[in-house]
C-alpha cells in the first residue's frame, strides 16, 4: 500500500511539474506575442500626442498593452538628435533598450533652415536617415513637416510646400471642416497637445484617404526618390498602418 501510495504521489508531483513548465512556456509565448514598439519624435507635443491617440484606441480595444508602447524622453529637436534619444532610452523597470523592441521608429522632419532661424541642415537630416538604416530603425519622415500628413487627409498634394504655407493650408482646411472647434487655431496652437487631440478626432474618419494619398505621393517619385530633396513627401502613413495592425492576438 505504501508503494502504491508513493507511486500515486510521484505521478501527482510529476504532473504538477509538467503543468508548471507548460504554464511558463505559455506565458513566455504570450510575452513574445505582444507587439511592442518604441517611437522617438522630433517635437514633444503634436507627433507624440497623435501616436498616443492611435495607441490609446488600441489599448481600449485590448489589441495591445500599455507597456508595449514607449516614447523615449524628448531631449533633442533635430533629426540626428532624435535618433540619439532613441539610442539613449532605457526602461526604468526592466532595463530594456531600444534594441529589444520589435518595432523601432523615429519621427523626423526635413524642415529646411529658415532666414529668421529654425529648421535643420540637409546633412543633419541625411545623417539621421543613414544612422537609422545602420541601426535597423524605421523612419517616419516628412518633407517639409509632419503637418503634411494632416493635409493629405483633405487633398492630394504633389507640388512643393514649405512649413508656414503648409500650416496655414492645414488650418484653413480644419476651420472649413469644423469651424466652431478650430476657430482659434493658429500656427502656435496647432502643435499643442490639446489641439492635436482635437485634430486627431477630426481626421480619424479621413485616415484611409490620407493613407491612399501618401502612398500615391511616395510612388510618384519611383526608384529615384530622395527624402531630403523631394518636397512634398512623407512616410508617416507607414507608421500609422503599422500601429493599426498591431495586435496581441
Amino acid at each position: 500500500m505504501a508503494r502504491r501510495g508513493q507511486n500515486t504521489a510521484d505521478k501527482f508531483h510529476q504532473k504538477k511539474k509538467e503543468q508548471k513548465r507548460a504554464d511558463l512556456a505559455r506565458q513566455k509565448a504570450d510575452r513574445e506575442q505582444v507587439a511592442d514598439i518604441i517611437i522617438a519624435c522630433e517635437d514633444e507635443a503634436s507627433a507624440p500626442t497623435y501616436f498616443r491617440m492611435i495607441v490609446g484606441r488600441l489599448i481600449a480595444e485590448k489589441k495591445i498593452t500599455q507597456d508595449s508602447f514607449v516614447i523615449p524622453d524628448h531631449r533633442h529637436t533635430d533629426p540626428k538628435g532624435v535618433l540619439q534619444d532613441l539610442k539613449d532610452h532605457k526602461c526604468k523597470s526592466s532595463g530594456k533598450t531600444y534594441k529589444e523592441f520589435k518595432h523601432k521608429w523615429i519621427v523626423i522632419d526635413r524642415d529646411r533652415e529658415r532666414v529668421g532661424g529654425g529648421g535643420h541642415t540637409a546633412q543633419d537630416f541625411n545623417d539621421a536617415l543613414s544612422g537609422a538604416k545602420r541601426l535597423r530603425v524605421e523612419v517616419a519622415y516628412s518633407n517639409d513637416a509632419f503637418e503634411l500628413w494632416y493635409l493629405l487627409h483633405f487633398e492630394y498634394r504633389n507640388t512643393a510646400i514649405l512649413r508656414d504655407e503648409l500650416l496655414e493650408r492645414v488650418i484653413e482646411k480644419l476651420r472649413q471642416k469644423e469651424p466652431h472647434k478650430f476657430s482659434a487655431l493658429d500656427q502656435e496652437s496647432i502643435k499643442s497637445e490639446k489641439m492635436t487631440m482635437l485634430i486627431f478626432e477630426t481626421l480619424l474618419a479621413l485616415q484611409a484617404g490620407a493613407i491612399a494619398n501618401a502612398t500615391r505621393l511616395l510612388k510618384s517619385y519611383q526608384s529615384d526618390h530622395n527624402p531630403e530633396s523631394d518636397n512634398p513627401s512623407t512616410t508617416v502613413h507607414l507608421l500609422v498602418q503599422l500601429l493599426n495592425r498591431l495586435d496581441v492576438s
